[in-house]
């Protein structure tokens, strides 16, 4: 039997055997007037989702959490947390990993094991007038169990690439305490500490990346990620784009009156 999730105390943890998603959850929660640190953690979801609404095909036993966060920052700089999150993702599953395993990063909120993706991160929040958000819903998506591979690019799970351990209640706490530590210290010290640890495991190789915008795609090779969190990507010899943070998340969140 599954042992309980205990996450550290600053988290207000609500466990939910079934719902559509953990991110809508947190959603109508966050919409209610829910705390900071509210984390839903759905057992199971029937509607997963991700980024831009698409849908999350959730399979067996994975993990997915959403948890809300009442921002200080303006909107631009709130979304750095979706690389925040990253690393404490990828720093989740390396606990549990073989030394040599390969985890990698792909901008802004993919995390790659042995090149599949593994773990995806979304934000999603409602907009005032205000260039702070509201709130906003952090989502975690991790493959632990089950890696579905219908979803148009190359997937992996915990399991499947032979990680003895794929304990998706350990995977979380260990995400919660190193997101603890990790979000204090980009409040305290800045984006600088983030985007070093953030290009640490960057995807090195010289392969095209699509990001997929709300009315285009950009396709090219991995340049740079600058002080801010904007990607550069070389679209062909002479060409170079940048897309930010802003631009990228900016489609999941509604705008209210």
């Amino acid at each position: 039997m599954e042992r309980a999730l205990t996450p550290p105390p600053l988290y207000d943890l609500v466990v939910v055997d079934k719902t559509d998603s953990a991110r809508a959850h947190a959603e109508r929660l966050a919409a209610q007037g829910a705390d900071e640190g509210t984390l839903v953690w759905a057992k199971s979801q029937t509607e997963g989702l991700g980024r831009n609404n698409r849908y999350w095909m959730s399979g067996y036993q994975n993990l997915h959490l959403g948890l809300v966060l009442k921002p200080e920052q303006a909107f631009d700089i709130a979304c750095q947390v979706s690389l925040v999150a990253t690393i404490c993702t990828a720093m989740a599953i390396s606990e549990q990993a073989e030394p040599m395993v390969e985890l990698r990063y792909r901008w802004p909120n993919d995390v790659l094991l042995n090149r599949g993706k593994v773990a995806g991160i979304t934000l999603s929040g409602s907009l005032g007038s205000s260039d702070v958000p509201e709130w906003m819903v952090l989502g975690v998506n991790v493959n632990v169990f089950a890696n579905p591979n219908s979803l148009g690019f190359d997937s992996a799970s915990m399991r499947g690439e032979g990680l003895e351990t794929h304990d998706r209640v350990q995977l979380a706490e260990t995400f919660c305490r190193q997101f603890l530590s990790w979000v204090n210290r980009w409040a305290d010290d800045g984006f600088a500490p983030i985007r070093k640890a953030w290009l640490i495991r960057a995807q090195g190789d010289p392969l095209l990346q699509t990001i997929r915008l709300a009315d285009t795609e950009i396709t090219g090779t991995f340049d740079d990620v600058d002080e801010q969190g904007t990607i550069t990507l070389q679209t062909d010899e002479h060409n170079k784009r940048s897309v930010t943070l802003a631009a990228f998340f900016q489609p999941d969140f509604v705008t209210s009156g």
